[in-house]
């Protein structure tokens, strides 16, 4: 109910400032003609003064006091009396106030709604939220199960709901934090249980910490739970057990149908497992693929590749920052068994993209596929491709060094963008890297590839022309 006072006292305020004018006590006012004559008669009085005291000589007195007597005749003409006077006018003050009020008020009860209920701040941003979250907006959804949980916190399904999130663009910290909230509130369901600790190994770099095991093997007490069975057996697997983890695995297989969701996950680790442990995989994964045959060394020397480890060896010794040969030489060497070598050759590899953050993720993922986020080499690996001792002694000069790593950064942005190459912004970032580190068949190449991949977008490839014309030939 307070909105019609609020609104009666605005019209009014609004209606007084109008009329205001009109109601001001009557004033004698000055008229500009008046006042410049005064003015005009000061600067001859001034022009005197100047003469006597020897700053000008007469003719320069007489000439300006010329030009002082043609300006107070033109303004003498507009002289209309001097002065002006303004009286009140209440009764237009009273006809203005009125119709500005009017207007105000009958213009919201024809075109608005005053018989809509109030509608706090807060009610409405948290309808925006609900309608961006149910278009899909994970970051609405998130902001929107922060706010119910902290407004309920023994809500189940908020905290649920607030981990899944989370879960899905990938902030496994945070979701780890959500799933605890969720267990606490419903510590008897093994899938919630389960769940929580899966989110802790995923917050932990995908090793299983202590409580995440406790967790799984609570859960296996209860139920025979696909998730905390393998998270046990990769625990295991991580303590160096690849026995105890390979029969785990073998057994969840054979329990599993042979189309859930997490099969292909676990026929990689127990290649992977078969080729730590040197056994035949055929023995133990009868309908093994020729694919996952070769990957647990079970190739034959032509299957392998000798000779392409040996190309890649001799490719990378002459350009270390070509991140797909790294993954390659270590997934051939992988697979011909050399487990040892392969875990060295992605340590080297990854050693040479510190600054590319996207490049260490392929690195890791490599690692994951290939077990080596597992296998701990029993000794120190042999020199395998380059090393920093083939660097040139200028290597270890900080300038050197920087030129390294943004060389590294640059082969990033470019593997990036063969990747997901929809980012015209970045074409020109790399065109330009290229240009500066004075690369420019590169750049011309690098800027060939994004015309190409945006031949059908004018503004846009006017924009990669303006972007680059400055640097390189963009004919």
């Amino acid at each position: 109910m307070m909105f019609w006072p609020a609104a009666l006292a605005l019209a009014l305020a609004g209606a007084l400032w109008i009329a205001w004018p009109f109601l001001r006590r009557g004033t004698i006012e000055m008229d500009d003609s008046d006042g410049a004559i005064s003015v005009f008669r000061d600067q001859l009085d001034e022009l005197d003064r100047d003469l006597a005291q020897g700053l000008i000589t007469a003719d320069q007195r007489d000439a300006a006091a010329q030009e002082i007597e043609r300006r107070t005749l033109a303004a003498a003409r507009h002289l209309d009396g001097g002065f002006s006077r303004s009286d009140r006018a209440p009764l237009a003050a009273l006809a203005l106030t009125a119709i500005a009020a009017a207007v105000a008020l009958g213009g919201y009860v024809v075109t608005g709604q005053p018989g809509l209920p109030d509608r706090p701040l807060a009610e409405r941003r948290t309808e925006i939220l609900q309608r961006r979250a149910a278009s899909g907006d994970m970051a609405a959804r998130i902001q929107l199960m922060t706010r119910r949980t902290a407004e309920n916190p023994e809500s189940f399904e908020d905290w649920w709901v607030l981990a899944t999130s989370y879960a899905e663009i990938g902030d496994n910290a945070a979701a780890a934090e959500a799933y605890r909230h969720a267990a606490e509130l419903e510590p008897d369901e093994p899938g919630v249980q389960a769940a929580y600790g899966e989110a802790l190994v995923l917050a932990n770099g995908n090793k299983v910490p202590a409580a995440a095991r406790i967790i799984f093997e609570t859960v296996l007490t209860e139920t025979p739970d696909p998730r905390a069975r393998y998270y046990v057996a990769l625990a295991k697997a991580q303590a160096q057990d690849f026995a105890g983890a390979l029969d785990d695995w073998l057994r969840l297989k054979q329990d599993s149908p042979a189309d859930a969701p997490y099969m292909a996950l676990l026929r990689r680790d127990i290649v992977n497992m078969v080729r730590f442990l040197g056994r035949d995989l055929t023995e133990v994964l009868p309908d093994a693929t020729e694919a996952e045959i070769a990957a647990a060394g079970g190739a034959s020397e032509g299957e392998v590749g000798e000779a392409r480890i040996a190309e890649l060896e001799a490719q990378l010794a002459e350009n270390p920052l070509d991140h797909a040969a790294w993954i390659e030489l270590a997934t051939r060497l992988a697979r011909a068994g050399d487990n040892d070598r392969a875990a060295s050759v992605l340590t080297q590899g990854a050693a040479h993209f510190t600054g590319a953050p996207f490049v260490q993720e392929k690195f890791d993922a490599a690692a994951v596929m290939l077990g080596m986020d597992i296998y701990q080499p029993e000794s120190p690996a042999g020199t395998s491709g380059p090393t920093t001792a083939d660097a040139p002694a200028s290597a270890a000069q900080p300038e050197a060094e920087q030129g390294a790593s943004i060389d590294a950064m640059v082969a990033g942005l470019a593997a990036r963008l063969a990747e997901d190459p929809a980012h015209p912004d970045k074409w020109i970032m790399l065109v330009r890297s290229y240009a500066v580190l004075g690369d420019y068949e590169k750049a011309e190449a690098a800027y060939a590839t994004a015309k190409e991949h945006f031949a059908t977008d004018p503004p846009v490839l006017e924009m990669l022309a303006n972007g680059v014309a400055d640097l390189i030939d963009i004919e």
